[in-house]
């Protein structure tokens, strides 16, 4: 993607936040319907479906802001449509050389030594008794 293609596409998801937050102050005070902003700028059938919701609606504004953000997700270059940009190579490259965090059992202490701890039954019963203060 080129630098142009990226600034574009964050353009169009400001317009597209901007206009869901209106969609959302619209279906919360017309029928009582809570949206998630956020899900829908990352899902695209949570997407759909407010707008499909938002479409059966009464409302010639909600029917302006849909068809906006119809044409920003899911036009031609919308942004569910354009694949989202590569992993920067440096990214890429540092996930790969870090470090495996598995043990060997040279490393491994000897189970055996460690002593074994004597439960008390009246301890455990004080501490996971409900009522208990705390």
């Amino acid at each position: 993607m080129s630098t142009s293609s990226l600034i574009q596409n964050a353009m169009s998801d400001n317009l597209a936040f901007s206009l869901m937050a209106r969609l959302h102050v619209i279906l919360r005070r017309q029928n009582g319907r809570v949206t998630d902003i956020e899900y829908m700028r990352v899902n695209p059938g949570y997407c759909r479906s407010i707008l499909d919701m938002a479409l059966e609606l009464p409302n010639p504004d909600l029917h302006d802001i849909c068809q906006k953000l119809d044409e920003i997700y899911f036009g031609e270059d919308g942004l569910f449509v354009t694949p989202p940009p590569p992993t920067p190579l440096l990214n890429r490259l540092a996930v790969r050389k870090q470090p495996s965090n598995k043990l060997d059992e040279s490393s491994m202490p000897d189970m055996s030594t460690i002593p074994t701890p004597v439960l008390d039954h009246n301890a455990m019963v004080d501490q996971t008794y409900i009522s208990r203060l705390r």
